[in-house]
């Protein structure tokens, strides 16, 4: 019997240890992975990770210097909005990226992005986890399965409302203006909406518009005090024909997740507050699909066992996640761990991605521009084929962004109605 070829040790780097911590942890579960290398500028964030780091692990404060270290592939866990540039450089080291949120803020960043992809030939993939969590798992497969034929309409919540008082902004790591939570308009976070519902279905967005809920006496109390929306929607044609409804990050809670997709033979969605909204899962068919015409069959609920094995993870690596499950995972079903498991497989060339650059970038490009159809009047926006180079020209030099810089200055409103609460509370 012909011996199996040892795999090469694959050596990757952390950047931003708060939201970090988790791939700091997961990744040192993985054999044939060695954490090289985290970069990190708060000093309470390095303390905290530090007993989790192994021994020969350097740590670095400047991105500059922690690229240079000697990595395969980083993984950027940084501020939201500030993948894209990390990425670049990144790429231009030959360095291989697993992005944490957004791909980019901008429709300029996207292009750039994928043009740094396309030249360094490295691998680039976005780290949604929604789509590995149980429930949306299993509707991934209900419709792979044709369980209700073709989906014609399909809605996403994310809700996640965070209490706090204005007040206490003035004591965060960066000062309480610029910070990008403080100003996230409510389509951009759309990862955990949109971005499942494309996963699900394999849709693509090719045209969206957008709206907003305008609640300021509301957002005083919680975490995005200058934004004013409660909520904001954006509302995507599909290039399957579909029409997508999906939130971006919401307020309106409690805390929930949930997914509803509608087909010709009926209707397959996560049941609402069950562990999150990603645990159980309820179908409902038409009356002429009903399975062997039984009405007993009609409709049911139930929670899968497990819905993630596509046929990449092996038996033991499904038993394997289950031994750490809670410790070091993070959100439903340690599905944070199959996705740094399934990065790594992608790197051995074992899987292909959903979320490459090319869908990562019409998913933010889905967030940006649906926001730019908040502030003109609903006005419908086609997304680029950011997959054709000609194309995807025309939105080069478009850095239009709500996220200000260092100075308080930004080049788009992060409030469909032009509202800063900075400036009553004097901050």
């Amino acid at each position: 019997m012909a011996r199996r070829k040892k795999l090469k040790e694959i050596r990757i780097g952390v950047f931003g240890l708060q939201r970090g911590l988790g791939f700091v942890k997961n990744m040192q579960r993985i054999k044939g992975v060695k954490l090289v290398a985290v970069c990190e500028a708060v000093d309470t964030h390095i303390e905290k990770a530090k007993e989790f780091l192994p021994e020969d692990c350097k740590v670095f404060k400047n991105f500059d210097e922690f690229i240079d270290c000697g990595m395969d592939a980083v993984v950027l866990a940084n501020y939201f909005h500030e993948h894209a540039k990390y990425a670049i450089k990144a790429l231009e080291k030959k360095i291989h990226v697993l992005s944490e949120t957004t791909a980019a803020p901008t429709l300029g960043e996207c292009v750039q992005l994928c043009r740094a992809v396309e030249q360094s030939k490295c691998k680039y993939m976005l780290a949604a986890n929604t789509s590995w969590m149980p429930g949306p798992k299993e509707l991934r497969k209900l419709y792979a399965a044709g369980e209700i034929g073709k989906v014609r309409y399909a809605q996403a919540e994310y809700l996640h409302p965070t209490e706090s008082l204005p007040g206490g902004f003035k004591v965060r790591e960066r000062s309480a203006y610029t910070h990008w939570r403080r100003h996230t308009p409510r389509t951009y976070y759309n990862m955990h909406s949109m971005g499942a519902l494309m996963e699900i279905t394999g849709a693509m967005p090719v045209r969206v518009t957008g709206a907003a809920v305008f609640a300021p006496d509301y957002m005083e109390s919680v975490t995005h005090p200058y934004v004013g929306d409660m909520a904001g929607y954006c509302f995507a044609e599909m290039d399957n024909g579909a029409l997508f409804n999906a939130t971006g990050c919401a307020a309106t809670g409690p805390v929930s997740k949930w997914f509803r997709l509608s087909g010709d033979k009926g209707n397959i969605e996560t049941v609402r507050l069950t562990d999150g909204g990603v645990r159980q899962v309820r179908v409902d068919y038409m009356k002429y699909a009903i399975p062997d015409g039984d009405e007993t069959k009609a409709s049911r609920v139930y929670t899968p066992e497990d819905a993630r094995d596509f046929g990449c993870f092996t038996k033991e690596e499904l038993e394997y996640a289950k031994v750490g499950e809670g410790s070091a995972s993070g959100h439903a079903g340690n599905c944070d761990f199959f996705i740094n498991l399934y990065f790594i497989k992608y790197l051995r060339g074992e899987v292909e991605p959903f979320f490459n650059v090319y869908r990562a970038c019409a998913l933010s490009a889905a967030a940006i521009l649906s926001w730019r159809s908040v502030l003109n009047n609903g006005q419908a926006y086609d997304i680029p084929d950011f997959t054709d180079r000609r194309r995807r020209r025309k939105y080069e030099k478009d850095f239009l962004s709500p996220f200000p810089d260092e100075n308080g200055e930004k080049t788009v409103s992060s409030s469909s109605k032009e509202y800063d609460l900075f400036k009553k509370y004097g901050i």
